[in-house]
């Protein structure tokens, strides 16, 4: 092989490994390119998403009209304070929506000329007429188991009667002595110091039995014996 032809191969070579490394430089910028066009891209669709999700992730659109509860519920409180102190009572709607009496008939004209009837007298009330006023004086004999007699009563009731008798019969011989009597047979507490003297009381004050033995004498008698739940009395009436 001549020198000329080796040459020229060598240089061929050569040429042909400029043009690979053109082509590969090309690649490489091609590549390049390609790559920041893409990551471009990706920024550009990362935005969009961005503002997607800031749409969907954002408040709903402010409402124009938020004010307009807001001024009826004023408005109603302004109408409720003003009709509280008053202030529709003098507007002529107030007039309008008051009621309207309806007209009088003729009946009813009648009727209030007409006087009103003059009141019935009522009769006057009788004055309470006064209780029956009675005085007394008495004796009493008392037997075990009449109503608070003392433990030192031992007597029967038959004893107690008998005693009692004796009593009335002195007693109606002498009204005069009857305080003494008293002294000697009464078994009432206090009564020999008073006499057997009741004073003054009203009809029903004392217990029916022995009112009733008192309303059949007269001032100045003495009583039959006259028996209670206390025992055996003798009564002389003073009033």
């Amino acid at each position: 092989m001549s020198k000329t032809s080796e040459k020229d191969r060598a240089k061929d070579d050569e040429d042909l490994d400029d043009e690979a490394g053109s082509a590969d430089e090309g690649n490489d910028d091609g590549e390049e390119e390609e790559a920041k066009a893409t990551a471009a891209r990706g920024r550009g669709h990362g935005h969009a998403h961005d503002d997607d999700d800031a749409e969907d992730d954002g408040a709903e659109p402010e409402d124009p009209y938020w004010w307009a509860p807001h001024a009826v519920l004023s408005a109603l409180v302004l109408i409720g304070l003003l009709g509280f102190f008053g202030m529709f009572n003098k507007t002529p709607l107030a007039r309008l929506a008051a009621p309207v009496a309806p007209e009088p008939d003729e009946h009813e004209h009648a009727t209030a000329a007409a006087p009103p009837p003059a009141p019935t007298p009522r009769p006057a009330q009788a004055a309470q007429a006064p209780r029956e006023m009675f005085g007394a004086k008495h004796l009493l004999v008392m037997y075990k188991g009449s109503r608070r007699a003392p433990p030192t009563i031992e007597r029967t009731k038959d004893e107690a009667k008998a005693r009692a008798t004796e009593a009335m019969t002195k007693a109606k011989a002498d009204p005069s002595k009857f305080a003494d009597i008293v002294k000697e047979y009464s078994d009432e507490p206090g009564a020999d110091k008073r006499g057997g003297d009741l004073g003054k009381f009203p009809k029903g004050a004392m217990v029916p039995e022995f009112q009733a033995g008192l309303e059949k004498i007269k001032v100045g008698e003495v009583s039959d014996l006259v028996e209670t739940a206390f025992g055996y009395h003798v009564i002389l009436r003073t009033q």
